[in-house]
């Protein structure tokens, strides 16, 4: 027969493993607070958080310093500066550059 002292011990056991199934998952934006930002929106969220986006800049200016640590084409980094802007998350802006009118992202 099973004593008292097994049952107990298999019931901990039996809590342990559904408290850690049951526990929350990390978030998205808990990994770019432990400096893990690895995804293209991440990195534009450490650039603004960073003060990059004090002055306008268009998605060129902002491929180019991506360029540093994030590798891709430009036209990524456009459209996930126009989903950031759409999540309020940027604000949309316009740049006058040797004459002519670009969109640009500012915070």
């Amino acid at each position: 027969m099973i004593s008292n002292e097994e049952i107990a011990n298999v019931l901990k056991d039996h809590e342990r493993r559904i408290s850690k199934i049951e526990s929350p998952s990390p978030k998205h934006k808990d990994l770019a607070k432990k400096g893990k930002a690895n995804t293209l929106s991440d990195l534009l969220m450490g650039l603004r958080d960073s003060g990059f986006f004090l002055h306008p800049k268009t998605s060129e200016e902002t491929h180019i310093k991506l360029q540093e640590q994030y590798h891709c084409e430009e036209n990524r980094v456009a459209v996930a500066l126009l989903r950031l802007a759409n999540r309020r998350l940027l604000r949309k802006a316009s740049k006058i550059m040797n004459g002519k009118k670009y969109h640009a992202y500012v915070w």
